[in-house]
């Protein structure tokens, strides 16, 4: 593992379990109390720019882009494409940057929350993870719960599948294709500012890598792990979230070991590091400090 300083950011190649190289972003004071974060499908560890932004300065920041997505390369073989992959990449970024006996609050947007809950069974995720925070995500039924695609019953559950599947580029960004992606991810009183991030990010996103990781979220399952995260846990979502509705949330918080709140935000959608990231900044800095060391003793 080696680390370079590029501006405030330290860079790290960290290696998974399968050789995989993952693009790890440290970001604050080294020996400050520490957070990781794990980003959503299609974008990258640039989607929690604004939350990094407002968050309490003396935490140190954990970011990394998941594999395929960012500066993360694509998965080799359709083998490195699976829920337990993405567990096995988080577990190795703890690895490599909360030292042994310490621990971080770790937590995840969309399929960064997959990956945490795919996570929740393995000994380094519960040996390092202090408390959780998951938003917009879901561990099962994510086809048959969005309403994504406006049709009725079994239509849109297809409409779903093909959506998340489909390894196809999505068109020139331009107002069109803007307007139809917002209105699938984002609430309709949206900054403009973070929907052209999103869209950037989404349309920079290998089509290859988008459809795999959808094909992977199509048949998703994790409740059996999702049940073995112990640590207090947040879980917020957008009332006007489309790809993981607010049933997700409710679901999740019955699964946990520690629920600790579930929070729907009004007037939001999918894209909640994008939406109210002050609100996500808020929770980090209240579970930073009433479970890490560092920050609590500060406070």
């Amino acid at each position: 593992m080696a680390m370079r300083h590029v501006g405030q950011a330290r860079e790290l190649q960290v290696r998974s379990d399968d050789g995989t190289t993952l693009h790890v972003e440290v970001r604050g004071p080294e020996d400050g109390p520490t957070v990781v974060l794990a980003h959503c499908w299609a974008t990258s560890s640039a989607s929690w720019g604004p939350v990094v932004r407002a968050l309490d300065p003396s935490l140190r920041v954990v970011l990394y882009d998941q594999r395929g997505h960012g500066r993360t390369p694509l998965p080799v073989t359709r083998a490195g494409y699976g829920a337990e992959k993405l567990a096995e990449d988080l577990c190795a970024v703890l690895e490599a940057t909360v030292p042994e006996g310490h621990k971080a609050v770790v937590a995840g947007h969309s399929m960064g929350g997959m990956t945490i809950m795919a996570a929740g069974a393995h000994p380094v995720f519960q040996d390092r993870a202090a408390a959780v925070l998951l938003t917009n995500t879901g561990c099962t039924q994510l086809p048959q719960r969005s309403t994504a695609v406006p049709l009725p019953g079994p239509l849109g559950t297809l409409g779903a599948h093909v959506f998340l599947k489909a390894p196809l580029p999505l068109g020139p960004r331009n107002i069109l294709t803007t307007a139809a992606l917002k209105s699938m991810v984002m609430g309709r009183k949206a900054d403009p500012r973070m929907v052209r991030l999103c869209m950037r990010m989404v349309h920079a996103c290998d089509p290859v890598c988008r459809g795999s990781w959808g094909r992977v979220m199509s048949t998703l399952d994790l409740e059996g792990s999702t049940r073995r995260i112990t640590a207090p846990t947040v879980v917020l979502v957008g009332v006007e979230d489309k790809l993981t509705p607010p049933w997700h949330a409710h679901h999740i918080a019955s699964l946990v070991g520690d629920c600790r709140e579930v929070l729907e935000v009004p007037d939001a959608g999918h894209m909640g590091p994008l939406e109210y990231p002050e609100l996500l900044a808020d929770r980090l800095n209240r579970l930073a400090a009433e479970h890490l060391e560092g920050l609590a003793e500060a406070a």
